[in-house]
């Protein structure tokens, strides 16, 4: 006799057990350092620069220090710290209401999204419970999901690039015959949000200084060779900047530039096969993977958080039965495992070229290109397997 699944009702409140279980082990390794997790306190820092930014905002005018580097809408997101008596403890209670959010729109589109996106919180670590960048991740999630709907993709998108830019990249699931109102959409939807934000703040423009004079960030995929020099040989200078350690070693300048030209020849491949129709033939959630972790190769910056954007769509992936890229999510996911290891515990090992820590972003490293040139051939280069249709129909009761 089959055996019975269980009431959808209690699928549910295991789902919510199992959430709120991983995340308060998250904000613990956070709170204190353990025996298992030295210097968990670190992962904790950005909530602390989050905070020290509510006087500026609560007075009309955005941050005009060199780790502010968020679009101006965002700045209405981090005016929540001043909601409670302690606005570190206000922002992340905001950050994880946005991340049980997240767990619901996947598990209503299949039940075992809300359980994919449980483990890989745990797999990212306890930057997930500190960082702003679950919220703008939610929106790109959800622009995706409403993918037979061009119109809802624009605002989603928008809305999502209102607070942290890289959430416009989703409109690549929208195909080419569609794409007028998703745009008409987005950009009506970012005059809105601009109208908000300059009623609301002085300084609109302040943060694109800052992300334009970013230099190689040590962890990001262009830094690596550097730091395998720093093991082997000594001597590269880092410096911190922009609320991270960058290369400032001769030759970090032409790495930069060189790494500029690979982005813009990979989007221009990017934007060929979208125009021609390659993209809408595989699915929406391996098109927005693909072109969300080629992005992150190809910048100068790749923070632990990063791994927030990644493996959000990768559940869309591995919830999608058409999908080609199980094996490129998967290597996402043991890169943010790695990650775990190398910050916050094993950051200043790494900043002092110890080979053990270099080998390990080495491999992590590795994993992220081999899980980018996988996506990339799957979805831009080989033919396609099956038609591009918006996710599966969002249900309960799937597993």
């Amino acid at each position: 006799m089959a055996r019975s699944r269980p009431a959808p009702w209690l699928q549910w409140v295991g789902l919510v057990a199992a959430w709120a279980a991983s995340r308060a082990l998250l904000v613990a390794v956070g709170l204190r350092d353990f025996a298992f997790y030295p210097e968990g306190r670190l992962a904790f820092d950005d909530l602390d620069v989050y905070a020290g930014w509510l006087p500026t905002l609560g007075s009309g005018t955005l941050p005009t220090d060199d780790m502010w580097q968020y679009p101006p809408f965002s700045g209405l997101f981090f005016l929540l710290g001043n909601l409670g008596p302690d606005p570190v403890t206000s922002l992340m209670i905001a950050i994880l209401a946005v991340d049980l959010t997240l767990t619901v729109v996947l598990a209503r589109h299949r039940l075992s999204g809300g359980w994919w996106w449980v483990l890989f919180g745990l797999m990212i670590g306890p930057v997930l419970v500190s960082r702003f960048d679950v919220v703008p991740t939610l929106f790109a999630v959800l622009a995706v999901l409403a993918a037979a709907a061009p119109v809802r993709v624009g605002i989603w998108a928008a809305v999502g690039a209102g607070l942290k830019v890289w959430p416009v990249l989703v409109l690549a699931v929208v195909p080419r015959r569609r794409a007028l109102p998703a745009l008409g959409a987005f950009a009506a939807t970012t005059a809105v949000m601009l109208a908000i934000t300059a009623w609301a703040f002085d300084g609109l423009s302040g943060f694109l200084g800052g992300q334009g004079s970013r230099g190689l960030q040590v962890e990001s995929v262009g830094a690596l060779p550097f730091l395998v020099a720093n093991s082997v040989v000594g001597g590269v200078d880092l410096e911190y900047r922009y609320g991270s350690m960058e290369v400032a070693q001769t030759g970090a300048g032409a790495a930069a530039a060189i790494v500029t030209v690979i982005a813009l020849l990979g989007f221009a491949v990017i934007a060929v096969s979208w125009w021609g129709g390659r993209l809408a033939r595989s699915p929406v959630g391996d098109v927005a993977f693909t072109v969300v972790l080629f992005s992150v190769v190809v910048s100068r910056v790749f923070s632990p958080q990063y791994s927030i954007w990644l493996l959000a769509l990768g559940v869309l992936c591995l919830t999608d039965p058409r999908s080609r890229l199980r094996i490129p999510v998967a290597l996402v996911a043991f890169a943010a495992l790695i990650t775990q290891v190398l910050y916050p515990s094993g950051y200043g090992w790494l900043l002092a070229g110890d080979p053990g820590m270099v080998a390990l972003q080495t491999l992590r490293i590795t994993c992220v290109l081999v899980a980018c040139g996988w996506s990339l051939w799957r979805v831009v280069g080989a033919p396609p397997a099956a038609a591009n249709e918006p996710a599966l129909a969002p249900t309960a009761a799937r597993g």
